[in-house]
């Protein structure tokens, strides 16, 4: 149900290239959230590419489409990107393994003139995905029965078709029956230890069970927490991580 919207020229190319205001380079997960190695982000702009293409599978191409993304980073080093949708008004893009913290340069290069984007790496750029603009959080949920270690899936939201018709569903808490959530986003796998990732839902922080990558989609990052108790009756709750001080974009959650 989830959908995961996600991703060779020298730094001295970029001489060549013409800075663009219109085009914008941000996190995928939210556009207030800045960008972080191994991030998911978005270029978004008009004329950025002459073709709708998806990446096949993984591991991601690092051309699609006929364009190239590539991020020189503040130690002049360049690399090129892995990419996952390219379209005329965006490409998203997998922000390159290893690079540096600091001012860097986003290339993009293909039919037409490249295009230069400058941006801000940082260690941690903790940004969580939600499933429309309403803020419902991707996420998904499993109960489990500790006599039995049987596991069961929990449903955080439903849709009817499209995002915009996706409502959440509360989640009912049981003393012998644990909830644990997991929230997708990206940005999170930098965090200095698990102990400097806290989640707060509603009025409650708790420490996650595990913050880091999701092994399946490159870029994308997960975050595992236990539902308290102390959360019944709660309602329609924000939910937010922070990672190493940085605090994420909020989403939404519901809680019976």
């Amino acid at each position: 149900m989830l959908r995961y919207v996600l991703l060779s020229y020298c730094f001295a190319s970029f001489v060549l290239a013409q800075s663009s205001p219109a085009v914008t380079v941000t996190s995928t997960a939210s556009a207030s959230i800045g960008l972080a190695p191994e991030s998911l982000a978005t270029a978004s702009g008009t004329n950025l590419a002459t073709q709708t293409a998806k990446a096949p599978s993984v591991p991601l191409p690092t051309k699609l489409g006929g364009i190239q993304v590539q991020v020189s980073d503040s130690a002049f080093v360049a690399r090129s990107a892995g990419l996952i949708y390219v379209s005329p008004t965006q490409i998203n893009f997998v922000v390159p393994a290893g690079t540096a913290p600091g001012a860097a340069r986003v290339l993009i290069v293909g039919e037409s003139p490249p295009i230069v984007v400058p941006v801000q790496i940082r260690p941690v750029a903790p940004g969580l995905l939600s499933i429309n603009t309403l803020g419902i959080a991707a996420a998904t949920a499993i109960r489990v029965v500790i006599a039995s270690r049987m596991q069961a899936p929990v449903p955080v939201f439903q849709c009817v078709d499209t995002p915009g018709s996706c409502r959440l569903i509360p989640m009912n808490l049981g003393v012998d029956t644990p909830i644990y959530l997991s929230l997708y986003g990206s940005g999170i796998r930098g965090r200095s230890s698990l102990a400097n990732v806290v989640v707060t839902i509603g009025r409650v922080s708790v420490t996650p069970l595990y913050a880091g990558p999701q092994p399946q989609f490159p870029g994308l990052d997960q975050v595992v927490v236990p539902l308290p108790l102390s959360l019944r009756g709660a309602g329609q709750v924000n939910v937010t991580v922070k990672v190493d001080g940085v605090a994420s974009n909020p989403v939404q959650i519901e809680i019976a």
